[in-house]
C-alpha cells in the first residue's frame, strides 16, 4: 500500500478514514507526526466550517487527532518517502510559529519487514487524568468547542488520551456526558450524539 502525499484532505475525509496531516519539528532534532480520523459519531464535511472558515472558532470537522514523536530517517523509511524531511524548501512556519511540513497523505500505511501496517487513531475517555492532565484541567479537560463550559461524566472531569495503533482496530471509549437542563445550555443530544444547536458543533 502506497504513501502518497496529498492524497486527501481534513475537508474530505470519511468516516474511517485517516489522514497523516503534516510534520512538525520538534525538541531534540525530531519531528512530530499529527494523524486525524473521523470516528463514528463525526460528519467528514462540515457545512457550519464552509460558510464560517473564515472564523478561527470554527473547525473544519470534527476529526479526532493523535500525535507520535519520530527520528527523521526511521519516518522516512517507515513510511517509504526517502528525503521527504529533508526538503527545506517544502517546509514552512505556519500561524502558531510552528515549522511544519504538510503531507495531507490518505490512510497512511507504516512499511516493516516489507509489509504495510494500516495507521488508526484510538481515542479513549477517561476520568482518571494522568499527572500533567490532572495539573492542567483548564486545558486537559473535555469541553464544549474551544473555551466553552467542560463536559462532565458523573459530575467528573473527562480527559482523552489520543495515541495511533498500527495493523488493528482502535478500542475507542467515549464516555456518556451528563445531562445538561435545557434552560442553560443550547446543547441538545440526538442519537447519542451532542451538538450545539447555535452553532452545529458536533462535540462526540
Amino acid at each position: 500500500m502506497e504513501n502518497v502525499l496529498n492524497s486527501g484532505s481534513l475537508e474530505t475525509l470519511k468516516q474511517g478514514q485517516v489522514l497523516l496531516t503534516q510534520l512538525r519539528q520538534v525538541s531534540g532534532g525530531k519531528i512530530q507526526m499529527e494523524f486525524a480520523e473521523v470516528k463514528e459519531s463525526s460528519s467528514g464535511l462540515n457545512p457550519v466550517f464552509l460558510f464560517n472558515k473564515s472564523d478561527s472558532r470554527f473547525t473544519s470537522n470534527s476529526a479526532r487527532r493523535a500525535w507520535q514523536n519520530g527520528q527523521p530517517s526511521d519516518v522516512e523509511e517507515m513510511f517509504n518517502l526517502p528525503g521527504i524531511c529533508g526538503n527545506d524548501q517544502a517546509w514552512y512556519q505556519n500561524e502558531k510559529g510552528h515549522t511544519v511540513l504538510d503531507m495531507n497523505v490518505l490512510n497512511p500505511s507504516l512499511i516493516y519487514d516489507g509489509q504495510p501496517y494500516p495507521i488508526r487513531v484510538q481515542i479513549q475517555e477517561t476520568i482518571e487524568g494522568d499527572e500533567w492532565q490532572i495539573s492542567n484541567t483548564d486545558t486537559a479537560a473535555k469541553r464544549k468547542g474551544k473555551g466553552g463550559d467542560f463536559i462532565l461524566h458523573n459530575g467528573n472531569y473527562i480527559f482523552t488520551n489520543s495515541t495511533i495503533v498500527i495493523g488493528q482496530e482502535p478500542q475507542d471509549i467515549f464516555l456518556k456526558p451528563d445531562t445538561i437542563a435545557a434552560s442553560t445550555s443550547n446543547v441538545v443530544q440526538a442519537e447519542g450524539v451532542e451538538v450545539d444547536t447555535l452553532t452545529g458543533e458536533i462535540f462526540n
